[in-house]
């Protein structure tokens, strides 16, 4: 004999299969247009419940993508302003518009899903709502700037990313009120500017963006890629310089602008416009 499921007892069985009795006889005795009205509201008052969580559950998922694309959009405004800042600097110094600014793909939202992690953050996995044409090193950022590139791509809709603090990250940087180049790296748990000469002027509090110069890595694949990061994301800001007496460079500290550990939404710089971009822009 097969047992109650447990929590229910046998009189509780017994009570439902008695109401199910009762209201099936109540619905043959009943004329035609009357049980129809009375099979409606009972139906109505059992299933009530579960449409109205599942219309709140889609709900949700609608307004997630709707503000997704809000955040999209803003983003987009944002680095806008950035790359009219640049040029406007670039104008002022006289240097002419040697590279170009802004982004230059589409922004794809992406939901953060699994997080990689030892002593300090370095990979996390990202989940997008629609397939999208994404490859290895294109730039990943939030709303505060930099946080990544693509390192390993899992599916049309998934892959891993490999944040600033990897110990293998490198990543080209400028300073935006000189123009000056450097090279940014993690170094344990703060991140450092090289290749900035010893005589440069480089003061605390001075932005710091990607440089937008094309970098050749190899892809998980084998192949050569150019890894380029779009001109004028920010990165963070300059927190302490030292100039060490016997040393050609100076040591630059930087405050990230971005908190890597902490992220919910964040954007893949695609790098050209297709189908599976245009689907990924739609709110």
């Amino acid at each position: 004999m097969r047992e109650a499921p447990a929590g229910i007892s046998q009189r509780g069985e017994l009570a439902v299969l008695a109401l199910c009795i009762l209201l099936s006889l109540i619905l043959i005795v009943l004329p035609g247009d009357s049980r129809i009205l009375v099979a409606d509201r009972v139906g109505g008052v059992l299933t009530a419940p579960y449409w109205s969580a599942r219309n709140f559950f889609d709900d949700m998922v609608s307004l997630r993508e709707q503000n997704n694309g809000l955040r999209r959009e803003l983003f987009s405004l944002e680095l806008e302003t950035a790359a009219a800042r640049l040029r406007r600097h670039d104008e002022q110094r006289g240097a002419g518009c040697a590279l170009e600014q802004g982004a230059h793909g589409l922004l794809a939202p992406c939901r953060v899903t699994t997080r990689l992690r030892g002593r300090f953050a370095t990979m996390i996995k990202i989940t997008s709502p629609h397939p999208l044409p994404w490859r290895s090193w294109q730039p990943v950022v939030n709303r505060q700037g930099m946080i990544g590139r693509i390192r390993t791509v899992v599916g049309p809709t998934e892959a891993w990313v490999e944040l600033m603090t990897a110990p293998d990250f490198a990543l080209g940087v400028e300073f935006e009120r000189t123009g000056l180049l450097g090279v940014l790296q993690p170094r344990g748990d703060r991140f450092e500017i090289g290749m900035v000469g010893r005589d440069e002027d480089v003061r605390r509090g001075d932005l710091v963006v990607t440089s937008g110069i094309t970098e050749l890595r190899d892809d998980p694949a084998g192949e050569q890629a150019g890894l380029d990061a779009p001109r004028g994301i920010p990165v963070g800001r300059v927190r302490s310089v030292h100039v060490p007496n016997d040393e050609v460079f100076k040591e630059i500290s930087l405050e990230p602008a971005a908190v890597c550990d902490r992220n919910e939404t964040v954007f893949v710089i695609l790098s050209a416009p297709d189908e599976g971009a245009t689907a990924a822009r739609r709110p």
